[in-house]
């Protein structure tokens, strides 16, 4: 006859193992992925050796350009793994379904339910600093970093978006909870979305009271201003707007 008590030993290891999403430790993980409502969205997870895993950590969400993957092309083009490496933050790649974030209003409602879910997700795993979660985005990606900063101000300590427009949700103005700060950066030779429409996303968030730091690159087209070391400029940013003042 097994006694009680060898009873609870006998399952207190599959309890404890329940939960199968490894906790906090140090790598890259290209092809995490979680359920959101009846969809299985994918991510890509940076955390760095240089994170002290013991202690709350920034966290940054980028998310890609149309027809681009969170995999493999952005890290390339956007070398934000080393920055997250330099400035010991833990750094987020959601891939977007169809490759392109949410315009029509059932799919920006399902991307945000995603964005809600992963950032639930990452935060039962790793330390985060709850002060200091930002989003950015390339192109159709910084248009979503809008979205959500706009759709999530409380949360999101501040945006920072690279060649992307502001989209059909802000034509009567961003009407965000909270005056989020904002980057906005964009070349001044984009052909696809011409530097006009970056001027008047800063002039429409300025009008709104926002802080907004807007970065206008001389010869650039649309793509990512490496050589103008933006991605130093993005964190340096960032790490100035926490959520709460300290």
């Amino acid at each position: 006859m097994i006694r009680p008590a060898l009873l609870i030993v006998a399952f207190a290891g599959p309890l404890a193992a329940a939960d199968d999403k490894p906790m906090s430790k140090h790598g890259t993980f290209p092809d995490e992925s979680i359920k959101v409502g009846k969809d299985t969205r994918t991510f890509r997870l940076v955390v760095p050796k240089s994170v002290d895993l013991a202690k709350p950590a920034p966290l940054v969400i980028a998310f890609h350009g149309m027809g681009i993957d969170s995999k493999d092309l952005m890290p390339k083009y956007t070398k934000l793994d080393d920055l997250a490496d330099d400035k010991k933050f833990v750094l987020v790649y959601p891939e977007a379904k169809g490759k392109a974030w949410g315009l029509l209003p059932d799919k920006v409602k399902a991307d945000l339910a995603f964005f809600d879910a992963l950032l639930d997700d990452v935060k039962s795993r790793h330390k985060i600093d709850p002060d200091r979660i930002y989003v950015l985005g390339m192109s159709n990606g910084g248009y979503f970093a809008h979205l959500v900063g706009k759709e999530r101000s409380k949360t999101i300590a501040a945006v920072a978006s690279h060649s992307g427009p502001l989209g059909l949700q802000t034509l009567g103005g961003v009407n965000a909870d909270r005056k989020f700060p904002v980057m906005i950066v964009h070349g001044d030779k984009d052909k696809l979305l011409p530097v006009e429409m970056a001027r008047e996303n800063r002039d429409k968030y300025t009008k709104e009271k926002h802080e907004v730091k807007y970065v206008e690159v001389a010869g650039l087209g649309h793509m990512w201003a490496s050589e103008q070391k933006i991605n130093e400029q993005l964190y340096a940013f960032f790490e100035a707007h926490p959520l709460k003042e300290k």
